[in-house]
C-alpha cells in the first residue's frame, strides 16, 4: 500500500484538484505519480502535503492497516457464524470513512455482500455482487477468488446448484486460503446427486473446519457427510442415529437453534424412510417447536408436511380433527408466501386424509413426481418413486410397477 492512496482520497475528502494540492509544492504531474504510487518522493514534500491536507500521513497509514485487519476480523466472524461479534465488527468497520480507499473499497463490498447474504437479503447481496463482477478488473486475485466464493454461495442459495459448482470450481485454493468453500463445493454436489464428490469434499471441509476450531462449521459439515454416506449393505441404522443424536448434542452445547432443527427433521426423514412413523413424527414434532417462531416458512411448511404425513401413516390414529386443521392451517400459509410446493403436498395430504387414495396415488404421479422432478429434489423424488412402485405392486399392474422399480434402480 503506498501514501499516494491515502492522498488522493484525502484530497478528494478536501474537495482539492492535484493542482490546488501541489500549489506550491510540487507540479501536477508530480501528484497524479505520487497518487498512483509511481513515483519517488522526500519526506519534506510528505509533510508538506500532510500539512495542506490537515492530516498526519504515518499515522493514517498506520490507521489505514489496522483498518484492513478489521475487515479480516469481520470476515473471519462470519465463516465462524458469531453473530454479536459480526454485528459489533460491522458497526466498527463502518463508522470509518477508510471503506472508501480504494485498496480497501472492493474488498468491504465483497463483504458487505457476504453480510446480506447471511442476513437473507438475497437481492441486496446480488446487486452488489453484480457490481464487483462488472469490475472484476480491478480486483487482486483474493478479492477474485472472494467474489467467486461468494457468487457460488448465493447460486446455491437460490438452488442453481450448477451455476454455483461453475463459480466455486474457478477458487485456487493455494491462492485463497478461505477453505470454507470446500463445504459449498459439498453442498452443490449433494444436490446435483453426486454422493461420492460430495462425500469426499465434506471430508475435505471437515477437516478444514477441524484445524481452524470452526465448531458449527464442523456439524455443517458432518451432516453433509452422514447424508451422503448412503444406504448399502455395510448401513446401520442404530450407527448413524447415534451419529445424530451426537450432532444434536453438539448443537445443545454451541446454543444452535437453527442447526439442531435440521438435524431433527433429517432425522425425522432417516425414520420415515425405514418406516418407523412414530419416531419420525415425534422428531418432526421436536423440529417444529423449534421452528415455530418462524412458522410461516418454506422450512417450517416442510416439516409440517412431514409431521402430518407420517401421522396419517399410524394405525389407529386418534387425531382426524387435529390432522385436518393442521392441513388446512398448512394450505393456508403457502398460498400466504406463495409457496407452491408446500401447497401442492398439502392438497396430496388432504387426499390421504380424507381417504380417497385412488385420487391420492394420481395425484402423486400427475402432480408430485413432476414438480420434483423439475425442482431437482432427488431425495424426496426417490421416496415418492418408492411409494407408486409399492400402489402399482399391490394393484397387480406389473408393467407400471417394472417402470417405477427401473426409475428406482437408475437414481440409487
Amino acid at each position: 500500500m503506498s501514501l499516494g492512496l491515502l492522498i488522493k482520497f484525502y484530497r478528494e475528502k478536501n474537495e482539492l484538484t492535484q493542482e490546488e494540492l501541489g500549489k506550491g509544492i510540487c507540479s501536477v504531474t508530480h501528484i497524479s505519480k505520487i497518487e498512483r504510487g509511481n513515483t519517488q518522493y522526500s519526506p519534506e514534500i510528505t509533510h508538506m502535503l500532510s500539512e495542506k491536507l490537515g492530516i498526519d500521513l504515518e499515522k493514517e497509514m498506520q490507521s489505514l492497516q489496522k483498518y484492513e485487519r478489521l475487515l479480516e476480523q469481520w470476515h473471519d466472524s462470519m465463516v465462524l457464524q458469531q453473530v454479536s461479534e459480526i454485528e459489533r465488527l460491522k458497526d466498527e468497520v463502518e463508522k470509518n470513512s477508510l471503506f472508501l480507499i480504494q485498496s480497501v473499497k472492493n474488498k468491504y463490498f465483497l463483504l458487505q455482500s457476504r453480510y446480506n447474504l447471511l442476513q437473507g437479503n438475497i437481492a441486496q447481496a446480488e446487486t452488489l455482487l453484480d457490481k464487483m463482477n462488472k469490475h472484476r478488473k480491478e480486483l487482486n486475485t483474493y478479492e477474485l477468488h472472494l467474489l467467486h466464493h461468494l457468487l457460488g454461495i448465493t447460486a446455491g442459495i437460490k438452488g442453481d446448484f450448477k451455476k454455483s459448482l461453475e463459480y466455486l470450481l474457478q477458487i485456487n485454493e493455494k491462492e485463497y486460503l478461505n477453505h470454507e468453500f470446500f463445504y459449498q463445493i459439498a453442498i452443490a454436489y449433494h444436490n446435483l446427486q453426486f454422493k461420492v464428490k460430495a462425500y469426499y469434499y465434506s471430508e475435505v471441509a471437515l477437516d478444514y473446519f477441524r484445524k481452524t476450531n470452526n465448531f458449527k462449521k464442523v456439524i455443517d459439515a458432518e451432516t453433509i457427510k452422514l447424508i451422503n454416506e448412503g444406504r448399502n449393505e455395510l448401513w446401520d441404522f442404530e450407527e448413524l442415529v447415534e451419529r445424530y443424536n451426537r450432532l444434536i448434542a453438539q448443537c445443545d452445547i454451541l446454543n444452535e437453534t437453527s442447526k439442531k432443527a435440521a438435524l431433527l427433521s433429517n432425522l425425522a426423514y432417516e425414520h420415515s424412510y425405514v418406516e418407523d412413523n412414530e419416531k419420525a413424527k415425534m422428531y418432526y414434532k421436536k423440529t417444529l417447536s423449534l421452528l415455530e417462531k418462524n412458522q410461516k416458512s418454506p422450512i417450517y411448511l416442510n416439516n409440517l408436511i412431514g409431521y402430518v404425513y407420517c401421522s396419517l401413516h399410524i394405525e389407529g390414529k386418534q387425531e382426524e380433527q387435529d390432522l385436518k386443521q393442521l392441513i388446512e392451517t398448512g394450505t393456508q400459509f403457502a398460498k400466504e408466501i406463495n409457496d407452491q410446493s408446500s401447497f401442492l403436498f398439502f392438497k396430496m395430504l388432504r387426499l390421504l386424509h380424507e381417504d380417497k387414495k385412488e385420487l391420492y396415488y394420481q395425484f402423486i404421479e400427475e402432480k408430485i413426481i413432476p414438480m420434483l422432478e423439475g425442482s431437482g429434489k432427488h431425495q424426496q423424488l426417490h421416496t415418492y418413486e418408492k411409494t407408486m412402485y409399492q400402489h402399482y405392486l399391490d394393484k397387480g399392474n406389473q408393467e407400471k410397477a417394472l417402470l417405477y422399480a427401473g426409475r428406482l434402480i437408475e437414481n440409487c
